[in-house]
């Protein structure tokens, strides 16, 4: 029989396996469908960018395209970062951000933004909560702060 204690305080190596879930699929799905298309397609990086640059006017439309390229790099450079766990949590902030940006720009255009924040959530939490054991963020950085604590 499942004591209470085992079903409210779960194992840690269960919630670190949870964590590569969470980073790995994720960041396929988010370098599969949308980040490959968009890195390697540099004539849309100037569309991509007036998503951003479209609420100030005329004034920031010079930055399109470095705003189109910093989406592009996100959903692709940043996802296969997330997934092998290397800079996880300054990728997960780019990446939310890009969402957050998407999000905004389904709602004030067409199309839904729920694809939009589900990624961000996603990305939110993992920015939160770390990369867990199953990374090389946790190999080559957090494991000799693990072995102190």
């Amino acid at each position: 029989m499942i004591s209470y204690k085992k079903i409210v305080i779960p194992d840690k190596n269960i919630q670190d396996i949870g964590l590569f879930v969470l980073r790995f699929l994720p960041s396929y799905y988010m370098l599969v469908n949308h980040g490959w298309k968009k890195i390697t397609n540099p004539q849309k990086w100037e569309r991509y960018g007036n998503f951003i640059t479209k609420y100030f006017g005329d004034s920031l439309d010079f930055t399109n395209v470095p705003f189109g390229f910093m989406a592009s790099f996100s959903e692709s450079v940043c996802a296969i970062l997330i997934m092998i766990g290397l800079f996880t949590q300054p990728a997960s902030f780019l990446l939310a951000f890009t969402m957050l940006v998407a999000a905004m720009h389904h709602i004030t255009g067409t199309g839904s933004p729920e694809s939009a924040w589900i990624y961000f959530s996603i990305y939110i939490t993992i920015l939160l909560v770390g990369p867990g054991k199953y990374s090389f963020d946790f190999l080559l950085f957090l494991r000799s702060e693990k072995k102190h604590i």
